[in-house]
């Protein structure tokens, strides 16, 4: 209901009885609850906006464990379908459906599948959901879990792939240079800035 002299609106929730001769009618005030999930709404869009230019995917579950907020990075990093984003899914389909897209590491069968969203479920629910994933088309994820207060669960998703192949080089390199020490004669050893041995061949652990 408008209240122009105010310059604002009061909310009613009004409900209607019918009898014999004629209608009676309930009016609640609800301008409290209108008010509170008007600014749960507005929060909702400011954080989404906030997390619209991550790199990293977001999807957050409310305590029903029901998809509430989700950002653009989680489009290119899961390919899942917008629609099926905005239609709330729980957290089982969510993870169904990132198995079907071969996001998730596949397991052996569909029944120890089932148990390992069980897991993954519980272990969100006690902070303990941290894990890399190595996915079939090369890449890898490292996904997370924030839990909230009030039972809502965010899991954050990063492509770790750069950062992998970058640690997968330095140890090539790093076996090459320990390969070629061992095979020189003399004995070698290498220390730090800090006066601590760092690296040495098999040499020298025969000086």
């Amino acid at each position: 209901m408008k209240d122009p002299a105010h310059n604002r609106t009061h909310w009613f929730d009004v409900t209607r009885q019918s009898l014999e001769d004629g209608h009676l009618y309930f009016a609640t005030d609800v301008h409290a609850v209108v008010n509170a999930e008007t600014a749960q709404r507005n929060f909702v869009q400011t954080l989404a906006k906030t997390f619209a230019h991550l790199a990293t995917g977001l999807a957050i579950f409310d305590r029903n464990r029901q998809l509430v907020l989700f950002n653009p990075s989680l489009f290119d990093l899961t390919e899942l379908r917008p629609e099926f984003l905005t239609a709330r899914p729980n957290l089982f389909s969510f993870f169904n459906q990132l198995r079907d897209n071969q996001i998730m590491p596949e397991p052996k069968n569909y029944a120890s599948w089932r148990e390992r969203i069980a897991d993954v479920i519980f272990a969100a629910s006690d902070d303990n959901f941290s894990e890399t994933w190595h996915l079939p088309n090369g890449l890898t994820y490292r996904v997370t879990e924030r839990p909230h207060p009030d039972g809502a669960i965010a899991f954050l998703f990063e492509d770790i792939s750069a950062e992998i192949s970058l640690t997968r080089r330095f140890r090539e390199e790093a076996d090459v240079t320990r390969s070629a020490l061992d095979a020189l004669d003399h004995s070698i050893a290498i220390f730090n800035r800090a006066g601590y041995l760092q690296q040495h061949n098999a040499a020298m652990l025969e000086f």
